[in-house]
């Protein structure tokens, strides 16, 4: 018997758990492809999955109980460093999409497809183009970082050669995406829910959670797989979410990841259930949710998500990883929502987030522990022992680029003995 041929082929790069848990379990759904992945850094799962014939378990992680299903939507999975074969394969008519999950480092220009991703697919769209494919390529970045597909689309240009940038014009798409989907470690107990459950032996399981998102730039010329059918939005600007995800999701993250330590909280469950944490997370989310262009009532099926998310408390994440680099978050979570509602005082539920942070990094430094933040030095000279209030507020605030004289001092000054506390 003939096996039919696939309508096309989607190579991926970077095939870790997130990429398992969403965008290839949506390849999966959107059925007629096939596809072929390459490995990050290691090799390791390469040699995994193809001992299982590219078959693992996913483990939906409920609230309550557990879903889990078997994904087979992979022909063939090879190590980063097969560079020959991923050319060959994106010289090939049959392949018409290319998608990422190679984090943020990834992006990094290069030259040398050895160890630049952006690399090896300029070589790969030259191998394209000298070989008179007509067809065009969707590059589609999956990576959780603002405008995506821009970086992506800079940094492979900035490694072809000029024939081939020019060639790229009215022959590849680069296309942006907003993802969100919490995929943790597998842990103890994984690999035997999946032979349980599927009968398959599984030495690299995913668990994930129920919710999933995709929001994908709608601007393909060529053939895609219809990841509608798994849920996915097509829009024509995918920023308005990603602010939306970055000012609600992640905004409410930061301000419980420091609010709910300072509470004596230690996972998110935990700090959502909090009656006053969760009265400062309704201030913050009605406050960003102000500055958002989009519909009352998809905003309320979004927070209502989110809570819903927060209170698992079989995928809970802990409060201390969240709370790691808040000299990089709080610039671009909360302070432009302050600037955005007209000051401190029209933002109460924003300054909290701050306050909770110059109130839990204090905390942490007087107690002898360690900050994760790459200003960590000068985080913990700020809150040193001894240190005025006001001189230690002014301090922390100055490495969020906030000057001594700006109202947010006084505002955060004030709401750091209004926290709760145990």
């Amino acid at each position: 018997m003939s096996v039919a041929q696939p309508e096309g082929r989607l190579v991926h790069l970077g095939i870790g758990n997130f990429a398992r848990a969403h965008t290839l379990l949506a390849t999966q759904r959107a059925s007629g492809w096939s596809v072929v992945a390459f490995t990050g850094r290691s090799a390791a799962m390469a040699e995994a999955l193809t001992a299982q014939d590219g078959r693992y378990g996913l483990i939906v992680r409920g609230p309550e109980d557990d879903e889990v299903e078997v994904i087979d939507v992979i022909e063939a999975v090879h190590p980063a460093s097969e560079v020959e074969e991923l050319v060959a394969l994106l010289a090939d008519p049959l392949t018409a999409v290319v998608t990422l999950t190679i984090t943020e480092k990834g992006y990094t220009a290069g030259s040398d497809p050895a160890v630049s991703v952006p690399a090896r697919l300029a070589a790969g769209l030259r191998a394209r183009r000298e070989a008179g494919v007509e067809e065009p390529l969707a590059l589609v970045s999956c990576d959780n970082l603002t405008g995506n597909g821009v970086v992506l689309r800079e940094a492979v240009l900035a490694a072809a050669d000029e024939d081939t940038r020019a060639w790229a014009a009215d022959h590849v798409d680069v296309i942006s995406t907003m993802v969100d989907r919490i995929t943790p470690a597998a842990g103890e107990g994984a690999a035997e829910l999946v032979r349980e459950r599927t009968g398959l032996d599984d030495t690299v399981p995913v668990v994930t959670e129920p919710f999933s998102e995709w929001v994908i730039e709608d601007a393909f010329r060529g053939r895609r797989p219809e990841w509608e059918k798994a849920g996915a939005q097509l829009v024509e600007d995918v920023g308005v979410h990603e602010l939306r995800k970055l000012r609600l999701l992640n905004g409410a993250h930061t301000l419980m990841a420091y609010a709910g330590q300072v509470a004596g909280c230690e996972r998110v469950d935990e700090a959502i259930a909090h009656p006053e944490v969760r009265a400062l997370v309704e201030a913050l989310w009605s406050e960003a949710r102000s500055t958002l262009p989009l519909p009352a009532d998809e905003l309320d099926a979004y927070t209502a998500a989110l809570e819903e998310r927060f209170r698992n408390p079989r995928l809970a994440d802990h409060l201390i990883r969240i709370a790691a680099d808040g000299t990089v978050k709080l610039p671009v979570r909360a302070l432009p929502v302050i600037a955005e509602r007209g000051g401190p005082a029209q933002a109460p539920g924003e300054v909290a987030a701050v306050a909770a942070w110059t109130a839990w990094v204090t905390d942490r430094v007087r107690g002898g522990h360690e900050v994760a933040d790459p200003r960590a030095e000068d985080i913990a000279a700020a809150a040193a022992e001894g240190t005025a209030d006001r001189d230690r507020v002014v301090a922390l605030l100055g490495l969020l680029g906030v000057g001594a004289g700006d109202p947010l001092v006084e505002a955060v000054l004030a709401e750091e003995p209004r926290l709760p506390r145990p």
